[in-house]
């Protein structure tokens, strides 16, 4: 099987829509039968607190629902100490620069936003 990683930086915000970019190319490869990991680092860890992102309804619903496809996510531990949260959904876990180096060592294909 193929595993793909996605590497998100980005915050949901509807003059950038990387955040929703990188959501739909997840779906996209999960409906393809890939293996999708999902590592959020920097802003992209705010994903995790959209409902409170004006313009970010429709993406953090497609990325619940991923989660439930089997979307794997792990998030950097420093940002997400940055960015204030410490209480994460059911399916994603913490992670850290050692892990996303596991993941890009393993990923067949990689995207960046």
């Amino acid at each position: 099987m193929i595993t793909a990683l996605i590497v998100l930086h980005s915050s949901i915000a509807e003059e950038n829509p990387r955040a929703d970019t990188a959501i739909r190319l997840a779906g996209a490869m999960l409906a393809e039968d890939k293996a999708v990991r999902l590592f959020l680092v920097g802003d992209g860890v705010t994903l995790l607190g959209a409902d409170n992102l004006a313009g970010g309804a429709a993406t953090l619903g497609l990325f619940r629902e991923l989660l439930d496809l089997g979307l794997e996510v792990q998030c950097c531990g420093s940002s997400l100490k940055r960015h204030g949260i410490s209480v994460l959904p059911a399916g994603v876990q913490s992670g850290s620069m050692k892990s996303l180096s596991a993941w890009i060592s393993a990923a067949n294909e990689l995207a960046y936003f």
